[in-house]
């Protein structure tokens, strides 16, 4: 007697699809995770070089403002050459270029960006001052701009800017109540615009600027 043997059924394949489907999505959100934590580990590092480069530009700008006061007012220096006597009684009456200072001030056109501004500083021959490089490789340079339209000592003559509020010493104290001294020792401060480059690792650059009164 035959017997009749049962019929199975064919194998569709259908747990393999979806196992291949689950590896595919595992997959992707394998490489999502990576591409994740590279992106935060390069945003990390841009941060500590962008705050090491603020740090190297501080160190410049306040090498700057020493030498700027230690010439203020100054006939002759030993960091600045003494100017002639048509220009102006202090050093800071005309340029200092090996000293990276400008008795007056340069600004930039509306194609202009101020890292065209210093390069055409420098082409013009002023050398800006270096820093010793910081432990991250920063080097910060600076160059200053007296705010002023020409050399010479510091007037409104020559286009130097004035205080924000030429009646103010300074306070609440104004020209006319300053304890009787009327405008004695109330003198307009001359501006100055310090500029420093960074130049960092990975080829990176930056610029900074202060204005400062003295």
């Amino acid at each position: 007697m035959n017997a009749r043997r049962a019929r199975r059924p064919g194998q569709r394949g259908f747990v393999l699809i979806v196992a291949l489907v689950a590896l595919v999505i595992m997959s992707l959100a394998a490489v999502a995770l990576m591409r994740t934590v590279s992106t935060v580990t390069l945003v990390s590092g841009n941060l500590a070089y962008e705050q090491a480069a603020v740090t190297a530009s501080d160190a410049g700008t306040e090498a700057a403002i020493v030498w700027i006061e230690n010439n203020s007012g100054q006939a002759s220096s030993s960091t600045a050459t003494t100017c002639a006597a048509t220009v102006g009684a202090t050093v800071m009456a005309c340029d200092q270029k090996a000293r990276g200072y400008l008795a007056s001030r340069t600004d930039p056109s509306s194609t202009q960006s101020w890292g065209d501004v210093w390069d055409a500083l420098v082409s013009a021959g002023a050398t800006p001052v270096a820093q010793a490089a910081d432990a991250a490789g920063n080097t910060a340079s600076y160059l200053v701009q007296r705010m002023c339209a020409g050399t010479g000592d510091a007037s409104s003559a020559i286009g130097c800017s004035t205080a924000p509020a030429s009646t103010a010493c300074g306070s609440s104290m104004t020209l006319d109540s300053n304890a009787g001294a009327g405008n004695i020792s109330c003198t307009s401060p001359t501006y100055y615009r310090i500029t420093v480059k960074v130049a960092g690792p990975r080829g990176t650059t930056s610029y900074q600027q202060t204005m400062v009164a003295l």
